[in-house]
């Protein structure tokens, strides 16, 4: 590998990705599409669910009183949906956006802790920040989150204890990088000398 090789962080990633082998580091842009789509989709579930649920909008008088009001409004229902789908996707392209410049500083050619632990944080904030509008609540989102996205990739996509020996139990073991000729090929050269080092 010549990226490897050279110490550079792009070259490794590109050959790696020509050998189907990239764990997981994509494109900034790819990976903020995809954000932004899945959150979009979380947030119009999310939204479709409340509004099953939930069908009658609520509306608080000047004196602190609920009113119902009506639940059929264009307005309810793009208020219900879109802003959710909005939060969401917001949420999930920070956490890309943060995730893919911290693994390009500090230069992580795997799933890193600490780039989730970032990005999470970072995402966190906006979450609070969206919903609450405050600054305390949002820090403690920021690290809550922080945290928890943190551990999550510190134990692995499996949260079994030994890993290596569960994947031992379903996937074959490794080609051995040592060429062994077969009994054939050496008496192949035995037999035709001239051809033994084609």
């Amino acid at each position: 590998m010549t990226g490897a090789a050279a110490g550079t962080f792009w070259p490794y990633r590109n050959d790696q990705y020509s050998l189907g082998k990239d764990n997981g580091l994509k494109s900034f842009g790819s990976k903020a599409y995809y954000a932004a789509l899945q959150g979009g989709i979380a947030g119009v579930a999310y939204g479709a669910l409340q509004m099953a649920y939930y069908p009658d909008k609520m509306a608080f008088s000047q004196k602190g009183t609920v009113t119902a009001g009506p639940a059929r409004g264009l307005s309810y229902i793009s208020k219900t949906t879109i802003r959710p789908a909005v939060v969401f996707s917001a949420v999930t392209v920070t956490y890309a956006a943060v995730e893919s410049v911290a693994e390009e500083i500090r230069g992580s050619h795997y799933k890193d802790p600490w780039n989730s632990a970032f990005a999470g944080a970072a995402a966190g904030l906006v979450l609070g920040g969206f919903l609450t509008r405050r600054i305390d609540v949002a820090s403690m989102t920021a690290l809550g989150t922080g945290l928890l996205m943190g551990m999550v990739d510190f134990n692995g996509p499996s949260p079994i204890c030994d890993p290596i020996t569960e994947q031992a139990k379903h996937f074959p073991p490794k080609i051995s990088a040592k060429f062994e000729e077969s009994e054939e090929l050496k008496g192949l050269k035995a037999k035709y000398p001239d051809f033994k080092n084609n």
